[in-house]
């Protein structure tokens, strides 16, 4: 999770404060404020910026809507619980779709 940001939805389960040790621990960064899309394509674009992961649950993917229409993946929490156990991020298994 090193050198990577990570923004949660508010719903998250494990809580969001839960989420925010592992992934602290683990050397990830949270984001406090949802990003715009042209933020995320801009840490996209631009590999001196860290990459930011959006991490959302069934009860909030109301709120990422814009997320979904732009073609941006967001993943649910074993993104990064299964992340933090193998070491390994595995973009394809947890994202929504």
């Amino acid at each position: 999770m090193q050198g990577k940001y990570f923004y949660l939805t508010p719903g998250i389960c494990p809580s969001l404060s839960t989420m925010k040790s592992i992934l602290e621990s683990a050397g990830g960064k949270l984001l406090t404020k949802q990003p715009s899309y042209r933020k995320i394509m801009e840490h996209n674009q631009n590999k001196n910026l860290p990459e930011i992961i959006l991490i959302s649950c069934d009860n909030d993917l109301h709120l990422c809507r814009e997320y979904f229409l732009k073609n941006i993946d967001v993943h649910n929490a074993e993104f990064i619980l299964t992340g933090v156990l193998t070491q390994k991020l595995d973009y394809e298994s947890y994202k929504f779709t």
